[in-house]
């Protein structure tokens, strides 16, 4: 008798350790599966040929704002009709921020942008004044 209640009492302390280890085990699969799925998660990648308009004093002017890159080392310019293509200078890219500095006609201008998806908005800053820029994306 002392035996079957001794036996029952080991059977009552494995099950226990049974269920602490599969307890354990099972929240550790999860804390795993959200790493897994935190590193899934793509910083916001500005890669690409957009359309962009900048509003001026002598109305809207426009063209084509170009991103090559990874993170760390983007490169980035602005084909312009009055300018020819400006190269950017200094490019950052801050999640879904980007900025940059330009030299228009012997004078430095700095370039932001806030991205959302497919369309981007910010200003262009040429001393005091900032001129409105907005933009989409046509190519990746």
């Amino acid at each position: 008798m002392r035996n079957i209640k001794g036996i029952k009492s080991a059977l009552a302390l494995l099950v226990m350790v049974l269920f602490v280890v599969g307890c354990a085990a099972s929240n550790t699969a999860s804390t795993s599966a959200s790493a897994k799925k935190a590193k899934k998660e793509k910083a916001y990648d500005p890669t690409g040929t957009w359309e962009y308009t900048v509003e001026t004093p002598d109305g809207a002017n426009g063209g084509k704002f170009i991103i090559a890159g990874n993170p760390g080392a983007y490169s980035a310019s602005l084909e312009t009709d009055q300018f020819g293509t400006l190269e950017l200078q200094n490019v950052d890219v801050q999640g879904t921020s980007m900025t940059g500095d330009i030299e228009v006609m012997g004078n430095s201008a700095s370039v932001e942008c806030d991205f959302d998806g497919e369309t981007m908005s910010g200003a262009i800053y040429f001393g005091e004044d900032a001129f409105p820029l907005e933009g989409k994306r046509i190519s990746k």
